[in-house]
C-alpha cells in the first residue's frame, strides 16, 4: 500500500479505505501526519512526503502546486491576478499566496504547502486562460493581460486617476498591449474600459 501511495500525486480517504478498514483510515492518517510522512492538501485529500520529495528532486514543485490549485482543490479555476502578475514581473510586489479565479464561491484554503486564494468571477468572464502540462501535472493559468484585467475587475477600491495607476507599480512594458486591448473589448465592461484608458497613458511615462 505504501509503495502505491508514494507513486500518486494525491490520494483520498476513500482510496485508503480500499486497503484498510474504513474505521482505521483516520487513525492511520493521524499517525502518519504526526510523523510528517503524509501532508494534507485539503479535507479528505493527502499526499505522501516521499512523493513530494520526488517532485522536488525534479524541480517541479511549483507546477505541482499549480496542478493542485486548479485541477484538484477547486475546479474549474485558473491561476490569475496577483500571482500571475508577480511571476511574470509585471507586478513588482511578491505574491504571498496563489491567487485563482473560479465560477464557484470565493474561499481561502491553507494547507501544509501554501495559501490558496480563490475569487469568484462570472462564467461569461471565465476565459482567456491556457492549459499547461508539465510531466503529470495539468493546470490552468491566465494570460498575463487577463490576469491584470481580473485583478482590476475584482478590485473594489479603484480610483480613476493617473496617479492611482502609477501607484500600482506595474511594469507596463511587459504586457502585450494588442492582446490586452482585444481582451478589454471582449470583456465589455465600463469599469475595465476606464482602467484601460489609464493603462494606455502609463505607456507614455
Amino acid at each position: 500500500m505504501k509503495k502505491l501511495l508514494n507513486t500518486v500525486n494525491y490520494f483520498t480517504n476513500f482510496d485508503l479505505s480500499k486497503f484498510i478498514n474504513k474505521k482505521n483510515v483516520n487513525v492511520y492518517l493521524d499517525r502518519y501526519k504526526k510523523k510528517n510522512l503524509v501532508y494534507r492538501i485539503k479535507q479528505w485529500i493527502y499526499v505522501t512526503r516521499e512523493r513530494i520529495e520526488y517532485i522536488e528532486k525534479l524541480w517541479k514543485k511549483t507546477e505541482y502546486l499549480s496542478f493542485l490549485a486548479t485541477s484538484v482543490m477547486v475546479t474549474p479555476s485558473y491561476l490569475s491576478s496577483v500571482y500571475i502578475l508577480s511571476i511574470n514581473n509585471i507586478l513588482t510586489e511578491s505574491a504571498f499566496s496563489m491567487t485563482m479565479v473560479t465560477t464557484k464561491n470565493k474561499k481561502v484554503i491553507s494547507n501544509d504547502f501554501w495559501v490558496f486564494s480563490y475569487q469568484n468571477i462570472s462564467e461569461e468572464l471565465f476565459r482567456w486562460y491556457e492549459r499547461k502540462e508539465e510531466f503529470w501535472f495539468i493546470y490552468y493559468r491566465a494570460y498575463p493581460e487577463k490576469a491584470l484585467l481580473d485583478r482590476l475587475w475584482l478590485k473594489k477600491d479603484i480610483h480613476y486617476s493617473l496617479d492611482y495607476f502609477k501607484e500600482l507599480r506595474l511594469n507596463i512594458d511587459l504586457l502585450n498591449f494588442k492582446r490586452l486591448e482585444k481582451f478589454v473589448k471582449q470583456f465589455n465592461r465600463k469599469k475595465i474600459e476606464k482602467c484601460f484608458y489609464y493603462l494606455k497613458q502609463l505607456k507614455w511615462f
